[in-house]
Parts: structure tokens; C-alpha cells; sequence
């Protein structure tokens, strides 16, 4: 629309079509940034007005917050303050109420029209909105309005603003319901994989740095810490690596074994218990140097840490009925000690049958990296999946383990090296091929991962005297392919 328009008095036909474009607007626009600058444009083309802007309530803090970047507390100003007092001072009319220039105006349509035209200044007016849901303010909308791109302030002109904002109002109230909707399905979601790392899991080394990257996606605006007691039941950090944060520290002293949490007096920081049975065995933390801890965020953390406490007591159990099982519980192969009771049977009758026996050592490149930028739920999603892998390659005599960590060992009885060669060779190909989903686990930002393995192979001699020397072999030989640059296959032979 041209400076012609904009300077005149708009016709009811520019009043239908800003209406158009406002509704269409709101429709259309999923994404909360983009449908605020839209908002932007569509009152700067009609009405001159400018600096379209919400604020949305924090009930637990009495912070406003930006309405788009919900993390961002608003600094409180005179004029804020002023406003946000006249609307929570007000007991009816609610919808009908605005404020221009620190002047309340909550009467009918005629009477607020001369009221406006009476406090309307040639530029730089300030219009508040409430936002409330019942009689609760939830919000409040801003708007910065020049009289000169409307010098007439009349009944028509209020109704079409009044119009507008009602339909603004209605799509903040569903944005903010659908923003609890998805913060309560995001916490349903942490607390069903905190439960379920006992599926795969059972050595608190592995199961609370996943904890910790679980509720810290989750409770964005703190920074997480997990601590455990020591024997001297001191509590010592256990993740992350780092903390220094001096409000958590104090906090560590204070907590009493029968609280199940406390919070510091800025509201910055809160300590929650993480329980075995009444005894209190370590503390989930968060902190934040700009937001206080909501009451939402203060239940939300007190039923992870009580979740972290129920599958923290699990692992502990199963781990004790593990502790002498043959089977790796995230990848489903034989673990390392069933590994060391195969190896010493199957050099044995290798030497005793005068069969050919071979070794395959393989190692995950990067791995470290895996976990460092995608998190432990995807190192382990990576671990399975190579599991699959090697499974679906080998024959069914053939002995798969997890040797530790990353790195797995197979034994190939009734092989000769160049058919084991061939074998390790098959393998890395299969596993760079490979996509690996980790969608249900979790992990931000992608679907699928692509690895690559390093592979060592030797082959059993009757002069080894120790069935070690075989593994030995191999891992000589998976070192000597790492450090050639990885994704490649090396025979020990080959080697001297």
C-alpha cells in the first residue's frame, strides 16, 4: 500500500482487507517468528504502527518472557511494570480493556473511541493489550501506534483493531496450550527412556551420563549436573565433567537425607535426591545464571530424579544377577569373560584337532565422537547396530563378543587366515554400509548415523603357549590399521 493510503483515514474496503490479511496471517503461519513479522508488516502497511510485540507471563517468577523466544526474560521497565499493574488490578471487562499512553480505557465502544482520540499523541503512542485466560494474565501485547497513519480515531477503526487483536489473543492462548502439550510429552518421553536404559544397561558408568543428556535436553534453560556419595558420603560429580557453579556447591552441604530436594534462595538452583530405598545416594542439580527454577520445572525435576532413582536401584540389582552371565546385555553377544572361556576351549581344540583357527579383533572409529556430539543413547544405538552387523555376517559355529567398550572379538574355528581375511574384509564393508537408526532413541537432530571399523585378523599357531597371544595378534594388528588411517582390514602376518 502507498504513503497516499497510509496518510489518509483508511475506507472500510482497507479495513476488510487488513482484517484478510491479518486472519490469513494467523492461519497460515506455524512458525511463531515468522507470523510475528508478519503481524509486523501487515500494521505497519495499514496503520503506521509499529513494534508489534507479546510478552508472555511466568507465573512462578512474575518474569515476562518473549513470546517467539520463550528463553529470553524481558527486563523489567517502569513501563511494564506500570501496565501489568493496571491489568491485574482489573475484576471485569477484562477483554475490553487497553491502555494508551499509562491510561486505562475499559469502557464502551463510543466512550473509547473519544477516550483514544483524547489521549492519542501525533506519534510514538503505546498500546497494551491484555492476554488473559479467565481471569488470569497470561500475557500482554505491545503495540507502538502514530497517529498520523490514522488521524481519525473512530467506532469503525476501534472495532477492526479490536478485531484483530481478539483473533491475535485466541492464537496466543493455543500457542502457549500446544507449548505445554509438547513440554508434557517431551517429559513422558524422558522419563520412558530413563526407564528403559535397564533394557540395555546395567553399570552406572554407563546409565547416568545418559541420564544426565537426558534431562539436560529436556530442561534446556539449566545446566544438569549428577553427583553420587563417596565413602566417606561426601557427594563427588559424576557428570559432567566440570562444575564450578557456586550456588549447586552450596547446596551440596545443605541437603538434608530426609529432604528430596532444595532450592537456593535466588531460585537459580536446585538440588533433587536420586534414592535407594530411604537412603539418599546421589543429587540431580540444575542451575542457570539468568532464570529462576519455575514450580513446573521444580515437579518435573523432583520426577525424574524419583524415576532416576527407580531404574538407578534396578541396574544395581540386575547388575548383581549379571555379574557372572555370559551375555553382553546391550549387544546380546558373549561378553569378555565368556570371550576368555571360549578362546582357552577353542585353542585347545584347534591344537588338539589340528584345525586351522582364526581371530578377528574390530574397533568402532571415532566412537568417542559418536557419543561427545550425539550423546550415549546413540553410542549405544551404534553398538547394537554393529552387533546386527557382525551377527548377520558370521556362521552360526563362528563366536562373537563384546570385548569391551567399542571393540569386538570374534573366533573363527575351522578357518585358515586368507579365508578370515576375507571374512574381516566382508565385515567392513557391511558395517560402512550400513545406516544406523537411532530415531528411537532420543537423539537430536537425525535419524541415521554411518560408521566405519577398523579390523585386525591372525591366525593360531601350535608353538603359541598362551591362547592370549592369538587375541594379541590381533589387537597388533588392529592398532597397526588405525594408525594407517582407519575403515581398513590388517593381517598380523602381513605385518613382519
Amino acid at each position: 500500500m502507498d504513503d497516499t493510503v497510509r496518510d489518509s483515514n483508511l475506507n472500510r474496503k482497507q479495513y476488510m482487507e487488513f482484517l484478510k490479511e491479518i486472519s490469513y496471517t494467523l492461519a497460515v503461519s506455524n512458525d511463531t517468528q515468522k507470523m510475528l513479522s508478519q503481524i509486523n508488516e501487515i500494521f505497519q502497511k495499514y496503520f503506521c504502527a509499529n513494534n508489534f510485540q507479546i510478552f508472555v507471563m511466568d507465573d512462578s517468577t512474575s518474569a515476562m518472557h518473549d513470546f517467539v523466544k520463550n528463553w529470553i526474560v524481558i527486563e523489567k521497565n517502569k513501563q511494564q511494570e506500570y501496565v501489568k499493574n493496571i491489568f491485574n488490578g482489573l475484576k471485569t471487562e477484562l477483554d475490553e480493556s487497553f491502555v494508551i499512553n499509562n491510561k486505562l480505557c475499559s469502557k464502551s465502544l463510543q466512550k473509547s473511541a473519544e477516550f483514544f482520540s483524547k489521549n492519542i499523541a501525533e506519534t510514538n503512542n503505546l498500546l497494551y493489550f491484555p492476554v488473559f485466560d479467565g481471569n488470569r494474565l497470561i500475557g500482554i501485547i505491545e503495540l507502538n501506534f502514530d497517529k498520523n497513519g490514522n488521524k481519525a480515531v473512530d467506532t469503525e477503526f476501534l472495532t477492526i483493531l479490536e478485531i484483530a487483536i481478539t483473533q491475535i489473543k485466541i492464537v496466543i492462548l493455543n500457542k502457549i496450550s500446544d507449548r505445554k502439550l509438547e513440554t508434557s510429552i517431551k517429559f513422558e518421553q524422558t522419563i520412558k527412556s530413563i526407564a528403559k536404559l535397564i533394557e540395555t544397561q546395567f553399570d552406572l558408568d554407563y546409565i547416568l551420563p545418559i541420564i544426565g543428556e537426558l534431562i539436560d535436553r529436556f530442561v534446556s534453560n539449566h545446566l544438569i549436573y549428577i553427583f553420587l556419595k563417596d565413602d566417606k558420603e561426601k557427594y563427588k560429580l559424576f557428570w559432567p565433567l566440570d562444575c564450578q557453579d557456586e550456588n549447586v556447591l552450596k547446596l551440596l552441604t545443605k541437603i538434608k537425607d530426609s529432604e528430596s530436594f532444595i532450592i537456593s534462595k535466588n531460585g537459580k538452583a536446585g538440588v533433587f535426591a536420586i534414592r535407594n530405598e530411604e537412603k539418599t545416594i546421589g543429587l540431580v542439580a540444575a542451575s542457570s545464571n539468568i532464570d529462576k527454577l519455575s514450580n513446573t520445572d521444580t515437579n518435573y525435576l523432583c520426577q525424574l530424579a524419583a524415576q532416576t532413582s527407580v531404574t538407578t536401584q534396578r541396574a544395581n540389582s540386575y547388575a548383581q544377577v549379571l555379574k557372572y552371565a555370559t551375555l553382553d546385555a546391550l549387544t546380546g553377544l558373549n561378553n569378555r569373560r565368556q570371550f576368555e572361556t571360549r578362546l582357552k576351549q577353542e585353542t585347545a581344540n584347534a591344537k588338539r584337532n589340528k584345525k586351522p583357527l582364526c581371530c578377528i579383533m574390530l574397533d568402532i572409529d571415532y566412537f568417542k565422537k559418536v557419543n561427545d556430539t550425539w550423546g550415549h543413547a546413540a553410542g549405544d544405538c551404534v553398538l547394537k547396530n554393529v552387533a546386527k552387523v557382525v551377527i548377520q555376517e558370521l556362521r552360526e559355529y563362528d563366536i562373537a563378543s563384546r570385548y569391551g567398550g567399542e571393540e569386538f572379538c570374534i573366533l573363527l574355528p575351522d578357518t585358515k587366515i586368507h579365508e578370515a581375511a576375507f571374512v574381516a574384509k566382508r565385515l567392513r564393508a557391511a558395517v560402512e554400509k550400513a545406516d544406523i537408526n537411532i530415531s528411537d532413541d532420543v537423539v537430536l537432530d537425525s535419524d541415521t548415523l554411518k560408521v566405519t571399523i577398523s579390523v585386525g585378523v591372525s591366525e593360531f599357531t601350535e608353538d603359541m603357549e598362551n591362547p592370549e597371544i592369538l587375541h594379541q595378534n590381533a589387537d597388533m594388528a588392529l592398532y597397526e590399521a588405525k594408525k594407517r588411517g582407519r575403515n581398513r582390514v590388517i593381517v598380523f602376518n602381513t605385518l613382519f
